[in-house]
């Protein structure tokens, strides 16, 4: 069983939030989950997004220690470190209210489809310029 996982990364984060999933996930190309920040908050901040399928143990793992993967040689644990204690995770099951977003969180949304979690987000596209 896998679950949709949905994360906002602030773009001054995205090479540690990027370090971060290649510590937890398990191929050389989840250094690459964060991808160009193209998305925007009311106030103009930009923000990378990711959506992805993870086992339900994703919580669990996220919180865990780090520690450099077997799969590649070049994880910056330090920076995966940092991209972890910035982590804040939601579902609809979680006690209290959503976590807002800001330029040194990552966000990650549990068992909602993007297309829910990203109106929860208060993220829009950043408008394509003529």
């Amino acid at each position: 069983m896998s679950i949709r996982i949905t994360i906002a990364c602030p773009e001054n984060m995205i090479a540690e939030a990027n370090q971060f999933a290649l510590c937890i996930g398990s191929t050389p190309a989840d250094a690459q989950t964060f991808g160009s920040a193209t998305w925007e908050d009311g106030q103009g901040e930009r923000y990378a997004l990711a959506s992805l399928l993870a086992g339900p143990q994703f919580a669990q793992t996220a919180a865990e220690p780090l520690r450099a993967p077997d799969h590649t040689e070049h994880a910056d644990v330090t920076a995966a470190a940092f991209a972890q204690s910035a982590l804040r995770i939601w579902s609809p099951l979680s006690p209290g209210s959503f976590p807002s977003l800001s330029a040194d969180r990552l966000i990650a949304v549990i068992g909602l489809d993007a297309g829910l979690a990203i109106p929860l987000l208060g993220l829009s596209p950043v408008p394509i310029e003529d």
